[in-house]
């Protein structure tokens, strides 16, 4: 959905359809303390793991205070990258290949199994290859692009919806074809669920917030910050301002990303 690379050997192109352009703005990101106790309350015993229970609150904290940051012009991508466009990759470079393309997953579907490194190789390849700058984007930037103009709780709305996303509660169990579901208030789709997206942010408190000590810290030490949920996690990862990281757990594998191109065309 992002590139294409003719079989003739022309350069990889980057369709600018493809891509939602946000306007320069002031984006409202974060949560209260109120709206941080009103997910705790609604999420808590709706949990995909009971043991989770007593820590919940204390990761929503990672959320806090809400603040606001500027954020664009940008134009990030509609669309997760595909298997299909990360197979290119792999045939231009000699990447490893990940564990979607491994079992065979639909080239329509996003790619997941990549870790951040393989997502930043395959973002600086197509800019390479295509002539513009292309990165991951920022937490800062994912946020406002999933809230949208509105700042919803959800990407697609204030209230949590099963059948507008793909986590575990829409009982789908696998990953679905991209654009399937979606929009955000800025036209993207897959914000919520189908694979967790990777944001080029390290996690670090929010402005006038506390650093959250978790089995991720004390495990991994610094490490990316994890957006959106997947169709193997539960809809409160599908939180617009949920900050999650790369557990080792195997549900928590499913791992993609969606590009930002800086220039303007």
């Amino acid at each position: 959905m992002v590139c294409s690379m003719p079989h003739n050997g022309a350069k990889a192109v980057i369709r600018d359809e493809d891509f939602a352009s946000i306007p320069a703005t002031v984006c409202e990101l974060g949560s209260s303390l109120e709206e941080i106790d009103r997910a705790a309350a609604y999420w808590t015993p709706r949990l995909i793991d009971p043991s989770y229970e007593a820590h919940f609150r204390s990761w929503l904290m990672k959320e806090y205070p809400r603040h606001r940051v500027a954020i664009g012009p940008i134009s990030i991508s509609r669309f997760l990258v595909t298997n299909g466009e990360y197979n290119l990759f792999i045939a231009a470079s000699r990447a490893a290949t990940p564990e979607s393309l491994a079992i065979g997953a639909p080239i329509d579907h996003p790619v997941w199994g990549v870790s951040y490194s393989d997502a930043d190789a395959y973002a600086r390849w197509l800019g390479s290859a295509s002539g513009r700058k292309c990165r991951l984007p920022t937490e800062y930037e994912w946020e406002c692009a999933a809230r949208g103009p509105l700042r919803l709780e959800y990407p697609f709305g204030q209230e949590f919806d099963p059948a507008l996303c793909n986590t575990v509660e829409s009982g789908l169990g696998t990953t679905t074809p991209v654009g399937r579901f979606g929009m955000s208030g800025y036209g993207l789709f897959d914000m919520a669920g189908n694979v967790e997206e990777w944001t080029s942010s390290h996690y670090l408190p929010y402005p006038g917030g506390s650093f959250i000590s978790d089995d991720l810290s004390t495990s991994l030490g610094p490490y990316r910050v994890l957006r959106g949920g997947s169709f193997a996690l539960g809809g409160d990862l599908a939180r617009c301002a949920r900050r999650h990281g790369p557990h080792s757990e195997p549900r928590f594998r499913y791992r993609g990303f969606r590009l930002v191109v800086e220039d303007e065309r």
